[in-house]
């Protein structure tokens, strides 16, 4: 599941991805801090964890992942 927020503290745009294990396991609280500032967005329950980057990060992989896909249909 992905989310966007904004770091109360920096204003930075960040993009929270919750991955859940496949088999669910005991859930356990977890803090979600800003990657640029450390400071505290939110705390959330899981059985799995939570991938956090800024916005302009997100979009770099995103970028990344479209040109893997180009480059492999090229090969082929």
């Amino acid at each position: 599941m992905k989310s966007e927020t904004k770091c109360p503290k920096c204003d930075t745009g960040i993009v929270i991805i919750e991955s859940k294990l496949f088999f669910s396991e005991e859930i356990s609280e977890t803090t979600i801090e800003c990657p640029i500032c450390n400071s505290k967005i939110m705390e959330s329950n899981t059985d799995g964890w939570f991938f956090i980057q800024t916005k302009k990060e997100y979009s770099i992989d995103l970028k990344i992942e479209k040109n893997k896909l180009r480059l492999t249909n090229l090969i082929t």
